[in-house]
């Protein structure tokens, strides 16, 4: 694993979207990194290059105009990306036949995030009503709901759920989190979460796993990027957003760690500027160009050399890292 002074980000993006005046509200790269699915425009999906920006596919309905809050790529068929919306339309593309073989929606509660398990078979989704929805995705056929369970009455996590992932390695273990100052752990087979961290104020999608590591970005003037012990819940270490090199703060409030667990990629409210670390060590690789407002979403391929950031007026660019010749 390279160290981060081995690193360098280059400093001009390999490409750049122009602003749509909407918020870009969700991005993924596909399972290889050649590819990037990000939504700019309210019911709208593109699929772009990650190295030229070339638009291989772009995907709107009729269904509905509300943005989409989440988009993944499926981990084992690459062809096929899920998407979100908030009003709980679920959608099913294949961006190479640029069909939509499946889709379903979720009523009664405005739908808020949405992840896929590491197996690529079920999905889970978050409401407003502080509950999660998991999916067969052969099917698109509800299959489990999750409700904290209080006092022996079962009642919806109290506040909105901004975040929810799988386990990287355990498709029965999902993390949530949202404005409650917690990250709930739960497991699939109980039906209820085992156990959580106390702390993380989460206003995005800013929760992630790495190995045995739940890393958080909180909402809030101190303690913003911190790393968890998955097991016992207890606080690693944090890592610093560098306030000089962005000449101001930033309420971090959403995070994405690579895949091989090289990079991490860090954005929010109040600065114009994604600002990237190396995972192990915590250091600073570098900072995006300067965008049109804050950042809203952010993404970096499988192997940590690739990274996605779009804002608030749906202006979004890519970059590369390199390593340093000696």
């Amino acid at each position: 694993m390279f160290e981060a002074e081995d690193l360098c980000l280059i400093s001009t993006p390999a490409w750049n979207i122009d602003a749509s005046t909407t918020p870009c509200t969700c991005s993924d790269f596909c399972p290889d990194g050649n590819f990037v699915a990000y939504s700019n425009q309210p019911g709208v999906l593109s699929i772009v290059s990650t190295y030229f920006g070339e638009e291989k596919n772009r995907f709107t309905q009729n269904l509905t105009t509300f943005p989409l809050t989440s988009c993944h790529f499926h981990p084992s068929e690459p062809d096929f990306v899920l998407t979100t919306s908030k009003d709980g339309f679920i959608f099913l593309y294949n961006y190479e036949s640029g069909e939509c073989p499946l889709l379903t929606r979720h009523l009664g509660s405005n739908l808020l995030a949405m992840c896929i398990d590491c197996l690529g078979e079920t999905f889970a989704i978050a409401c407003a009503d502080g509950s999660i929805r998991l999916y067969d995705i052969e099917n698109m056929t509800r299959t489990k709901a999750l409700v904290k369970m209080t006092q022996r009455v079962a009642t919806s996590q109290v506040n909105n759920i901004y975040s929810v992932v799988f386990h990287p390695e355990d498709s029965n273990i999902i993390a949530t989190a949202g404005w409650n100052d917690r990250v709930f752990i739960w497991d699939i087979r109980s039906g209820n979460p085992e156990r959580y961290i106390a702390g993380p104020h989460i206003r995005g999608d800013g929760v992630d796993f790495r190995n045995d590591c739940i890393v958080t970005a909180s909402a809030r003037e101190k303690k913003q990027i911190e790393v968890f012990d998955y097991g016992t819940g207890k606080k690693v270490r944090e890592i610093m957003w560098d306030v000089n090199r962005a000449n101001g703060s930033c309420t971090v409030n959403t995070l994405k760690i690579a895949r091989n667990g090289l990079d991490l990629i860090v954005g929010g409210i109040g600065s114009p500027y994604a600002q990237i670390f190396e995972f192990t060590s915590g250091r600073i690789i570098g900072q995006t160009g300067k965008m049109g407002n804050s950042i809203s979403s952010v993404a970096v391929s499988p192997y940590g050399s690739s990274f996605f950031y779009g804002t608030e007026n749906g202006d979004s660019a890519c970059q590369m890292i390199r390593v340093k010749p000696k």
